[in-house]
């Protein structure tokens, strides 16, 4: 099955994406399409969940509405931030040998070179669709047929790398099952880990980790700018330790809560974290770090 990427802006296109995976979903058949936040499960780490569906995307679809260049953060042009998922779908879309094609919605232009960043200016070079309101219909299977014509030759291509990678994993299988079960665990993290953290307005922190398993229960703390924050949400399954942790920022006479997501493995004798943010005043950008047992 054909994996569709349905890359933009809640504030732009919101309608016209949902109407738009509906119909592709019709034809393409159910869970073909990836929607953002839309279709991913409650509690999964945005970032990388966003990360792997592009990876796994055989076309990305880029919605382009009147609102698309326009959207504001706080005053500033969201798409000149590096953090804006809608720049980093398109980005990583460009990067891949995939195709990617800007569907303008209504009477929206195509953005000329100097509306968007370096890194966004080749989807200046796609061809680009159009679709409408009044003619919705007629629009939509017009893309329909142009998306059969474009994933033709990779469903064949994936087809037969499927073919392959299902008689490399039975070989696998074979060799693996004498050992397989042999394998000891990954050991839960316990005790106490620290990390010293650059984070994006260039603070460097000495963060520290701290961790005690109880039966299926994972407790502890992680701090945010040298301060302990409790954990929450927390669950180890595989070799991976995910949680949550919470801080509030004030600015003038707001307030707001700023959610801090943590995902780590065992690399060794270090522990491998995977950090991002959301909500607050200036969500950190997705980020990797070592953590080393405390001496």
């Amino acid at each position: 099955m054909s994996q569709i990427f349905i890359s933009y802006r809640r504030e732009d296109s919101a309608g016209h994406a949902g109407r738009l995976e509906e119909a592709l979903e019709r034809h393409f058949g159910a869970h073909s399409v990836f929607r953002d936040v839309e279709d991913l499960l409650p509690g999964q780490p945005f970032p990388d969940a966003l990360q792997a569906r592009l990876q796994s995307a055989d076309l990305v679809l880029v919605l382009i509405g009147p609102h698309w260049l326009s959207a504001e953060r706080d005053g500033t042009p969201r798409l000149s931030l590096p953090d804006d998922y809608v720049r980093m779908e398109v980005t990583r879309a460009l990067a891949r040998d995939i195709p990617v094609v800007p569907v303008l919605l209504d009477d929206t232009p195509m953005p000329v070179a100097a509306d968007l960043p370096a890194d966004m200016r080749p989807l200046l070079q796609r061809h680009a669709v159009r679709v409408s309101d009044d003619g919705w219909a007629d629009d939509v299977a017009r893309l329909v047929a142009a998306l059969d014509a474009a994933l033709g030759g990779r469903r064949r291509v994936a087809s037969q790398r499927r073919r392959v990678a299902a008689l490399a994993l039975a070989l696998a299988l074979a060799i693996g099952a004498a050992w397989w079960f042999a394998m000891p665990a990954t050991p839960f993290p316990a005790g106490v880990w620290v990390a010293d953290v650059r984070y994006h307005w260039g603070a460097t922190h000495q963060e520290r980790f701290e961790f005690e398993r109880v039966g299926d229960a994972v407790h502890g703390s992680a701090s945010f700018l040298g301060r302990p924050r409790a954990l929450t949400d927390a669950h180890w399954d595989d070799g991976r330790l995910s949680f949550t942790t919470q801080s509030e920022s004030v600015m003038d006479d707001e307030s707001r809560v700023t959610t801090h997501r943590y995902l780590i493995t065992r690399d060794g004798e270090q522990l491998k974290v995977r950090y991002s943010t959301s909500g607050g005043f200036d969500p950190a950008p997705p980020m990797v770090f070592q953590a080393t047992r405390a001496p």
